[in-house]
């Protein structure tokens, strides 16, 4: 069994779990450009054993890849295409902000086994794999890693991990831009719980032209609190109390201002292009990935 500790519990990967996620391949929509031959199919055509489609002959094409049956039967020229299986370059970011640490169970232990996870995928199809935090700045991280021999080095990262700060979503995207710079298939496990930054942080991420994932991580009280009566409310990251009288006004406010924000993320990444999916820490990551996340697109 698998265990990725956190500061109040321990997660578990249990076998079962393991074994199906083996069978599962981290999808990107993007037209790949690495230099190792790999795992992954590209949608770029090429020269390798598999037959794709055909095109037309165009002057200057290599001929050892004319059709001359084809062009016996038409009598025009048709040239081969094959398809390349090629490397894909996966990077998994992970929200460890103070804002992570509320909720039962937290949405970081939540955060964690969802990346702990999704990295198994990955390692296991020998994609070239990243992990790294970040809060109000970009936290540790690992180089690009292939194989499932480096699971234990995510593992580590994610065990290590400190929890705490403001979140800084903008210069924490920045930061990981600077330090990545290839193109890859992205995965931002966060609250999102930075309206003034985020979507700054998200534009900054796509820019490098990633194909990303925005994993959206909330617990259920967040969507639909059941607070009655007078309350002393502390901002896990500023510290910041409020007194608050809470009514069913408030309440209904509150739900609908969270939903506008919700409704607005989605449609801002939707625009972007960008994969958006939301989750609450009640769903088992068992069941989200294997059921909502493959219907998205980025695994199979």
């Amino acid at each position: 069994m698998v265990t990725v500790t956190s500061d109040k519990k321990n997660i578990t990967l249990d076998p079962e779990f393991l074994r199906r996620l083996a069978r599962l391949k981290l999808e990107t929509r993007m037209i790949l450009g690495g230099v190792m031959k790999g795992e992954k199919r590209s949608k770029k055509y090429g020269t390798s054993v598999e037959f794709a489609d055909y095109r037309d002959y165009h002057r200057g094409d290599d001929l050892r890849y004319l059709d001359w049956n084809i062009y016996a039967r038409l009598e025009r020229f048709f040239l081969k295409l094959f398809q390349e299986e090629e490397d894909l370059t996966v990077h998994v970011l992970v929200d460890t902000s103070a804002s992570m640490q509320t909720g039962d169970p937290p949405k970081v232990d939540h955060a964690r086994k969802l990346a702990a996870a999704l990295s198994y995928i990955g390692l296991t199809n020998l994609d070239r794999l990243s992990l790294t935090t970040f809060s109000d700045q970009l936290g540790k991280g690992t180089h690009l890693l292939r194989g499932r021999a480096h699971l234990a080095t995510i593992l580590d990262l994610l065990n290590d991990a400190e929890t705490g700060g403001r979140t800084n979503f903008l210069e924490s995207m920045k930061s990981f831009s600077t330090r990545h710079h290839s193109r890859g298939l992205v995965f931002v496990i966060s609250d999102f719980l930075d309206p003034v930054n985020v979507k700054e942080g998200i534009k900054r991420l796509k820019y490098n032209n990633n194909d990303i994932l925005l994993l959206h991580v909330l617990d259920r009280t967040e969507l639909d609190p059941e607070l009655r009566g007078d309350w002393a409310l502390t901002d896990s990251e500023t510290g910041e109390v409020v007194e608050v009288s809470v009514s069913p006004k408030l309440l209904s406010d509150y739900k609908r201002r969270m939903v506008a924000y919700l409704d607005d993320l989605r449609t801002f990444a939707r625009k972007l292009g960008l994969g958006y999916v939301l989750t609450t820490t009640d769903v088992p990551v068992e069941d989200f990935i294997l059921k909502e996340l493959v219907v998205t697109g980025f695994l199979r």
